[in-house]
């Protein structure tokens, strides 16, 4: 059991903490805004600080910056004076201890940041290369054509928000409404799990696609297996990406440029939705920076390479693609034209 004086002057620092909630008491976790990194910048309402209990004692680790600190640690950066009182009640007199010797021990006491690798994010998942051929997610990816060769980097959660908190404790307040999903990771090079993307299996679905980011970069799928030293395909879903020899999915992103390697070697493709003001925006700013794009013909079948792929009147959308790569004037000329069908 944690001691008062831990559960004590960890509520006194309610009020210095930015969005400070007590999620848990037994065991004890407390969120809030990281001090030391001062958390997202793009996101006041995000908060990824946490003092959570372990073996009967408290530690603090921010799922932000990697920061990982014992309890008397932390206490002592963030409120010097009630650090100070804190060892006083806690440890002094006890045992004949000095301050000396009770900060010796505690600078010693370490909470080990956790390494959240590809296996360990996923490990509790099931690879839809190992689904039986008959679960409905297996029947899906089936369906869609997906080529079994990259079965392996998708997965099933059967109860997805219940997964993402053990990742991200309480990402999800209320988990009564919990189903399973399609999992796709976002896999950096070192095959690290920054983030997915999960696909509600129920047609009806609110939400049919929920994204999760672990850590706070961009959303990109495939980084993993891209080769950014040879021509590449930049496409919208990560499903599309796969019917490519070299391509990322940017899962959402607006199109930018900026977390992308070689952008030079770079292939834009959008899909094929020349009504969509979105994407026209999107495809303007590629063609005015001077990048090559994908220009869809006015009869191609389907919005996308996947639909493209299902209809089957295509024998090789990647082959088609190099015919229809464009750049510079060029584009600009063909971009107009696309806009008026």
């Amino acid at each position: 059991m944690l001691d008062f004086v831990d559960i004590q002057y960890a509520q006194h620092l309610s009020g210095r903490l930015d969005r400070y909630r007590i999620k848990h008491t037994n065991p004890y976790k407390i969120n809030f805004r990281c001090p030391l990194c001062g958390d997202s910048k793009k996101n006041r309402s995000k908060a990824r600080g946490w003092l959570l209990e372990k073996d009967n004692k408290l530690f603090y680790f921010c799922h932000n910056c990697g920061a990982s600190h014992a309890f008397a640690n932390f206490l002592k950066v963030i409120d010097p004076l009630a650090y100070n009182d804190y060892v006083a009640e806690k440890y002094i007199g006890k045992a004949n201890n000095t301050l000396t010797a009770v900060e010796s021990t505690l600078e010693t006491t370490k909470f080990e940041q956790p390494k959240f690798s590809h296996t360990e994010r996923l490990k509790k998942l099931k690879k839809v290369s190992q689904l039986d051929h008959n679960h409905p997610v297996k029947k899906y990816i089936d369906i869609r054509q997906i080529p079994s060769k990259h079965h392996y980097r998708l997965y099933f959660a059967p109860k997805f928000m219940e997964w993402v908190n053990s990742i991200i404790p309480n990402k999800f307040d209320n988990i009564k409404k919990d189903e399973p999903r399609l999992v796709i990771p976002f896999l950096d090079k070192e095959g690290t799990c920054f983030g997915v993307a999960a696909r509600s299996m129920d047609p009806d679905a609110y939400l049919r696609y929920i994204s999760i980011m672990f850590d706070e970069v961009p959303k990109i799928f495939g980084l993993d297996k891209v080769n950014f030293n040879e021509k590449y395909y930049v496409v919208e879903g990560a499903l599309d990406s796969m019917f490519l020899s070299n391509a990322v999915a940017m899962a959402g992103a607006d199109g930018g440029t900026a977390a992308l390697r070689c952008v030079e070697n770079a292939v834009f493709v959008f899909d094929a939705e020349p009504r969509n003001k979105e994407i026209h925006n999107r495809m303007a700013k590629i063609i005015d920076n001077g990048h090559s794009i994908v220009i869809w013909p006015d009869d191609v079948p389907g919005k996308d390479i996947n639909e493209m792929v299902l209809d089957g009147s295509i024998s090789c959308v990647e082959s088609l693609m190099r015919t229809i790569t464009y750049k510079g004037l060029e584009a600009k000329l063909k971009f107009q034209q696309w806009k008026r069908t």
